[in-house]
């Protein structure tokens, strides 16, 4: 075996997390897997794994050759999938999970350019802010702002997401304005009855991070709800600026502790299980978004 497919047992090794599992996935013997492993740490003079009662676990070393490897795979893969793509017709339904938000907002103005240059693709979209099942629910992209915990799902940061405190000029007129974070505590805040990490609002205060624990007056599921809440003068809200910044410029609601603001914004991720052999429709996505969206 070359070079090139002892890097790929390696990872498989990596994703399955277990000689035996990789074997499984490569139609191989888990003796044959371990020996092609050991054969590359002996030609490396490292040790890319550690055995402690009968599982495994990367070194340091493994997980920088994981990290460089992986690389070397993404750039092979990438060369063939731009080659494949140019000569299959992209056509098919693609199944995107997103929150409302983000496809209103960041997704809907781009997809009239996409579904021109691909007429005979078809999108669905599930929204929902939780990323959802891929394989229960058929997903073939999500796009969402949590970095996977799961070793086979692929992530790639597409964008930051910038954070705005807003209230609406008639709340402020009724309850006054907020001129330290800690006042929040005092006023009726709009907020997330899911991801409920998005309820501890971040700020910059003398130089160190503070972070206030909001309690809701009016929660809801979805931001769409608290955005049309906050414009009717109901609370005080914290959402994106790519869903309320209009608002904020045109006067409909009014940004809150600005000089306070956490400059550390969110990353939204493209996700997708994998990166071999894309499917036409999701390679033809992924490059769109490469087109319009740059962290």
């Amino acid at each position: 075996m070359d070079r090139f497919g002892e890097l790929m047992v390696f990872l498989r090794v990596v994703e399955a997390r277990s000689f035996s599992g990789a074997a499984r996935a490569l139609a191989m013997s888990p003796s044959a897997v371990s020996k092609l492993v050991a054969r590359l740490e002996s030609r490396l003079g490292v040790r890319l794994f550690d055995r402690i009662a009968g599982s495994i676990r990367l070194t340091q070393e493994g997980e920088r050759f994981q990290r460089d490897g992986q690389r070397v795979v993404d750039a092979m893969t990438e060369a063939e999938n731009a080659a494949c793509t140019a000569e299959q017709e992209v056509s098919g339904v693609l199944h995107v999970h997103t929150p409302l938000t983000f496809a209103k907002y960041l997704l809907a103005p781009l997809l009239p350019a996409l579904l021109q240059r691909h007429p005979k693709l078809r999108i669905e979209f599930i929204l929902g802010t939780a990323r959802g099942d891929f394989m229960k629910d058929g997903i073939d992209v999500a796009i969402h702002s949590e970095h996977p915990k799961e070793l086979p799902l692929i992530a790639k940061p597409i964008a930051r997401r910038r954070w705005l405190i807003a209230a609406a000029p008639s709340y402020l007129r009724k309850h006054g304005t907020p001129t330290s974070p800690d006042q929040l505590l005092d006023h009726r805040c709009l907020n997330f009855t899911v991801r409920t990490n998005w309820n501890s609002w971040s700020f910059r205060e003398n130089g160190a991070l503070k972070t206030v624990d909001i309690k809701s007056y009016v929660g809801a599921n979805q931001g769409e709800l608290l955005h049309a809440l906050a414009l009717e003068g109901l609370g005080v809200v914290r959402l994106a600026e790519f869903h309320i910044g209009r608002d904020v410029r045109e006067g409909r609601l009014i940004e809150l502790l600005a000089e306070y603001r956490d400059p550390a914004d969110d990353l939204m991720y493209v996700l997708y299980p994998h990166r071999r052999n894309l499917a036409p429709r999701v390679r033809a996505f992924l490059d769109f978004l490469d087109e319009h969206f740059h962290p």
